[in-house]
């Protein structure tokens, strides 16, 4: 964990990292991998969540799913405190088999905005405990009973099929299985079977960004996977479609406010 309590990373458990964030750092568009769960205990935090924007204010609480482009910046630079969970799809997968008894039961871990205080209150004190407890026992338990309650928010009605065009989903799929090729416009369009201006006017449409722009952001995730897991910061760039070290750490720091290598000293 680094201890600069500006901005902390910490990874407490498998599958979960958490962040707290107390400088006036603007997070500009981007994705994570997998879902976000974050609230604020100071001020109110200013986001743009597919097209909408609106304020989170303390006692808020917003869950984002995987791959969804967002950006967020505080109201008041002087007095903020993000708090963030991020959790991989396993993770969350888990979590549903351990509470609903089904990996793929309807969960909250959807893009939503809740309004409840007590639960607002208890991921607080998980927040803060996730980043000062080294007992494995004492947080597994925390983890489980905290995040039950966001289970009582469950309204099957809430839960309609997305109504994304098949054609970015192909090319998402494409995106990661060849996230370190030097790929091409025309590439990805051939696989869509529409124009390369169409495909960029429809992924920018359901996505957020141009392909080129999500496919970095794809590439950075993987980057901090890899270098949570140790990767000698050279290879990782490789393996993700970076030119180089540099580029990838002019970027990295960028997205997440640390280098590589401070990165890898804060896990």
């Amino acid at each position: 964990m680094k201890n600069d309590h500006k901005l902390i990373y910490s990874s407490p458990k498998e599958g979960l990292e958490v962040l707290s964030c107390s400088s006036g750092r603007e997070f500009k568009s981007h994705l994570h991998d997998g879902y976000v769960l974050w609230l604020n205990s100071e001020s109110g935090e200013k986001y743009s969540l597919k097209g909408c924007t609106g304020i989170l204010q303390p006692g808020s609480i917003s869950i984002i799913e995987p791959e969804t482009i967002h950006s967020n910046s505080p109201c008041c630079t002087e007095h903020r405190h993000l708090r963030s969970f991020y959790f991989s799809e396993e993770f969350v997968r888990s979590l549903n088999l351990k509470l609903l008894g089904s990996e793929n039961a309807p969960s909250p871990f959807r893009n939503n905005l809740l309004e409840n205080r007590k639960l607002w209150l208890s991921l607080s004190n998980l927040h803060h405990k996730l980043l000062n407890t080294a007992h494995k026992l004492e947080t597994d338990e925390s983890i489980l009973s905290v995040l039950s309650g966001l289970y009582k928010n469950i309204d099957e009605r809430d839960y309609i099929p997305g109504s994304e065009d098949k054609r970015v989903d192909m090319v998402i799929d494409y995106l990661h299985a060849n996230i370190d090729g030097n790929l091409s416009l025309a590439e990805l369009a051939d696989l869509a079977g529409c124009t390369e201006f169409h495909l960029i006017r429809i992924f920018r449409s359901h996505k957020g960004l141009p392909p080129h722009s999500f496919l970095i952001q794809l590439r950075l995730e993987k980057a901090r996977r890899l270098l949570a897991a140790n990767s000698n910061i050279a290879d990782t760039a490789i393996q993700c479609g970076f030119s180089d070290q540099s580029h990838l750490t002019r970027l990295f720091k960028n997205r997440y406010g640390l280098t590589p290598r401070q990165y890898q000293k804060s896990i």
